[in-house]
């Protein structure tokens, strides 16, 4: 069973169809204040700064043992970031029998880290947009890298938005449960039915604090006596107003400095390539043969070095994009499409017939790592004196004609 997997659905599940706001109240004994759904959810809209610790756990017929996560939350409200409504630091930990492994993630003003598995990986929505917005660039499946990450649909600020927007699905019924007992403590309660085809899909109960209004327990129910069933419970413990930390990468590699010495797959960030010489490299063609640089030598003209993993899903647009540019110059120039992969087929069906002035690279990862190139794909442009002169990470709008521009300078 993957595990990461199973989790991704689960919180999907978490985050995905909740409530009809028609049926906020089932009857007037079980919610007799005729509460609304809005008002129970309140202290999580309003709540500034939050910290607790918690404990996920998994249950499925078809696993013996219970998959369990033990938390650390911490997040803070930001209302004006327009990619997620708070700045978030989740600390990780699963429990096994071979050993516990942990990791974490963090997202603060456009830029989002995730560590597991002695990786680290770090987007940067300067570098790349589209991790963070997908569907603005076409892309339909998933979500943002930042609201994508595990366990981050627990966070107060984000629960508010799913359930919310989860209010207006006419497949969702929803009960609304004020000022009742559980465990000896004063709790409001919503509970959750998604009906699909006349039957029960999906089961949620959502327990909050009813002094604070900050969440205490959930539990989902997904595919309830059915062959995928799963239950998903959350304990949330001591819950805090938390001080509101220095959300940057320095304090980030403050508390993670073995994470960020050991398994940053670069230790400098590629744009610290610019007015640094051309690395060395020596890597195979498409065609059998090999393309060797020195570092230091100089190039007959410019260079368009276009660096890029056969799995992206941006390829298509930037090598048309880079050949109309090129065709646009008045200049000279060259472009060098370096894949990461060896797939000769995969990557011929990408990049085509190389044509005049194009060379097409294979096993490319020693290039890109000493470029400090975190994610791809990345564009570097090149003065024939091998000198770095800039470095796009990405696609956006403006790629092309800023190549044309800047390439243009650089034969002059």
């Amino acid at each position: 069973m993957n595990f990461k997997i199973c989790i991704a659905s689960i919180l999907t599940y978490f985050g995905g169809v909740l409530v009809t706001q028609a049926a906020a109240v089932s009857k007037a004994a079980e919610s007799p204040a005729a509460v609304s759904v809005e008002e129970v959810l309140r202290p999580l809209r309003d709540v500034k700064c939050f910290e607790a610790d918690a404990v996920f756990s998994v249950t499925m017929p078809q696993l013996s043992d219970d998959v369990v996560y033990d938390l650390h939350l911490t997040s803070t409200s930001d209302a004006d970031d327009e990619l997620l409504p708070c700045e978030y630091l989740i600390d990780w930990k699963m429990q096994r029998e071979a050993g516990d492994v942990g990791g974490f993630s963090a997202y603060f003003d456009g830029h989002h880290y995730r560590y597991s598995g002695e990786r680290l990986q770090e987007y940067h929505m300067e570098w790349d947009s589209v991790p963070f917005m997908p569907r603005k660039f076409g892309i339909t499946k998933g979500v943002g890298v930042q609201r994508g990450a595990q366990f981050v649909d627990l966070l107060p600020q984000v629960m508010y938005e799913d359930i919310t927007a989860l209010a207006a699905d006419s497949l969702s019924r929803v009960w609304v449960h004020v000022d009742t007992l559980i465990s000896g403590r004063r709790c409001d309660v919503i509970e959750i039915k998604v009906i699909v085809g006349g039957e029960v899909s999906r089961e949620c109960e959502y327990v909050f604090d009813r002094l604070t209004g900050m969440p205490e327990r959930v539990t989902l129910e997904n595919s309830p006596g059915g062959i995928g069933e799963q239950t998903v419970m959350v304990s949330y413990t001591n819950v805090v107003p938390a001080s509101d930390p220095d959300w940057n990468e320095e304090w980030l590699i403050e508390r993670y400095p073995r994470v960020f010495e050991q398994f940053r797959q670069s230790n400098f960030r590629i744009e610290n390539m610019r007015g640094v010489a051309l690395p060395a490299f020596s890597l195979p063609t498409l065609t059998g043969e090999r393309y060797s640089y020195r570092s230091g030598d100089r190039l007959r003209v410019p260079a368009i070095i276009a660096m890029l993993d056969a799995d992206g899903g941006m390829n298509s647009t930037l090598i048309e994009g880079l050949r109309g540019a090129v065709a646009s110059m008045p200049v000279e120039s060259q472009i060098i499409w370096v894949f990461t992969g060896n797939n000769a087929d995969e990557i011929e069906s990408q990049v085509g017939q190389a044509r005049v002035g194009e060379s097409v690279l294979t096993s490319g990862r020693g290039l890109v790592r000493d470029c400090g190139a975190a994610d791809l794909p990345v564009v570097m442009l090149v003065g024939k004196d091998g000198i770095v002169r800039n470095v796009f990470i990405g696609v956006n709008q403006s790629l092309f004609s800023d190549v044309i521009q800047e390439m243009s300078l650089m034969a002059q």
